[in-house]
């Protein structure tokens, strides 16, 4: 472990490997790294604001090597120093500056990327959420919105301890085409895998999880670290974007100022 990586924890881990933080200590998110050199989530987003213009444009997604590409090139132009420069006027600007909410989700997208040593992660998706809350003691019940997020975790890691992470990737995909999160018709269940029916052999079941999944996917989730030597492991929940937390407090408190002047 390197000197002044903490090791705390939001939510307990189940893993199928060890996972070992990369953030610094009295940091929020880790370093994104851009050859020899570690970037902080700030100098990153500063990094990507000066560069969006190389970016590929929508409907297409910057993979996560454009996004590292694109640092590389600020760094060669501006330097750290002219990163901290940029950051300095990156959160200067107004909250809904064209551009800049881009820049700072694109940097938060490479800081969970890089949570852990030796891996690389993402969110949990649908597909291998439902599998882990199958697996657990959840009851189906026709209340299939608005569960705790901690409620939902706390099964996701039950679940995962039965089934394993490896269990999760496995039968992740035949969810999907399942239900329909593919492009394409969805797949009958009989035409998918023996193994996949074995597994999760109740179709209310499934789709009751399948939902829940869905409805837990509007906020960090646990994240599958995919490790660079082979393997899965389950691991925390990232906080929450604050570029993107303000500007929800910003989206509420005109609502709320809005409300008041009406009812004056």
């Amino acid at each position: 472990m390197m000197p002044g990586i903490v090791a705390e924890r939001r939510t307990s881990q189940v893993t199928d490997g060890v996972l070992v933080e990369r953030r610094r200590a009295g940091e929020l998110f880790p370093r994104v790294p851009v050859g020899p050199v570690e970037l902080t989530r700030e100098q990153a987003a500063a990094g990507l604001f000066t560069q969006l213009d190389t970016l590929p444009s929508l409907p297409e997604r910057p993979t996560d090597l454009d996004l590292l590409r694109a640092l590389d090139r600020a760094l060669g132009t501006l330097g750290v120093t002219g990163l901290d420069r940029v950051q300095r006027e990156l959160e200067a600007l107004p909250l809904f500056t064209p551009g800049a909410g881009t820049a700072w989700a694109f940097a938060y997208r490479l800081c969970v990327e890089y949570w852990y040593e030796g891996a690389l992660c993402e969110p949990l998706g649908q597909g291998e959420m439902t599998v882990a809350l199958y697996t657990s003691d959840i009851v189906v019940s026709r209340r299939r919105r608005g569960w705790a997020d901690h409620v939902v975790d706390g099964h996701l890691m039950e679940g995962v301890a039965r089934i394993g992470s490896n269990g999760l990737v496995t039968f992740a995909d035949e969810v999907g085409w399942e239900f329909g999160k593919f492009a394409g018709p969805r797949v009958a269940a009989l035409d998918l895998s023996a193994e996949y029916r074995t597994v999760m052999p109740d179709a209310r079941r499934r789709k009751f999880c399948y939902d829940i999944a869905v409805d837990r996917c509007f906020k960090p989730r646990p994240l599958m670290a995919c490790f660079n030597d082979g393997g899965f492991a389950v691991g925390a929940v990232p906080p929450e974007s604050p570029h993107l937390l303000e500007m929800f407090r910003d989206i509420r408190a005109g609502r709320a100022s809005a409300e008041r002047e009406t009812v004056a």
